[in-house]
């Protein structure tokens, strides 16, 4: 499957790329204990979900750890065209998944081997989607914004709506 047929800003390379790294991201948020960085870059469902986890974690002052995190691979299953484009990511992911306290000691879980996760992941990209290089400024103020980093402008503190030009992770399924 061909990303680049339905997507002309993208081949397949570089979308996995900004695959893994969305994914990377969420996941290293979880263990930050803090959403901001990947806000922008996830749907308001995903973001629902992982806001509870992360709420969980400070309440029970935990903190899940995922050590030697990365992607082993990532492969298209299926793409869908229809009012907007959806596109199904096989990812498969090593780690290791332990939980510590606030002082960093260890609670429970596997620290000592990296597992393999396979997940199924979903992203959804608007057929009429703006070009993102048009994207850079604050649609609240105007500020020069750096979207890779948070996705929030750090003059008036408004989010950057990544739906409304890039591709948004919409479900993933652990």
């Amino acid at each position: 499957m061909d990303i680049s047929k339905y997507d002309n800003t993208l081949d397949n390379a570089m979308f996995l790329t900004k695959i893994d790294n969305i994914f990377i991201m969420l996941y290293t948020s979880i263990m930050n204990r803090n959403l901001d960085r990947v806000d922008h870059r996830i749907s308001d469902e995903v973001y629902a979900k992982y806001e509870k986890v992360v709420e969980e974690l400070k309440n029970s002052k935990r903190i899940q750890m995922y050590g030697e995190l990365n992607v082993k691979s990532s492969k298209i299953i299926d793409i869908e065209d229809k009012d907007d484009l959806i596109v199904t990511v096989k990812l498969v992911t090593r780690y290791l998944d332990y939980i510590v306290d606030e002082d960093y000691n260890y609670i429970s879980g596997n620290k000592d081997n990296r597992e393999e996760h396979s997940l199924i992941l979903k992203f959804k990209k608007r057929k009429d989607a703006e070009k993102l290089e048009a994207s850079r400024h604050c649609p609240t103020c105007g500020a020069l914004m750096d979207i890779s980093k948070t996705g929030k402008c750090s003059y008036c503190g408004s989010i950057f709506n990544t739906e409304d030009y890039d591709w948004v992770l919409i479900d993933i399924n652990e």
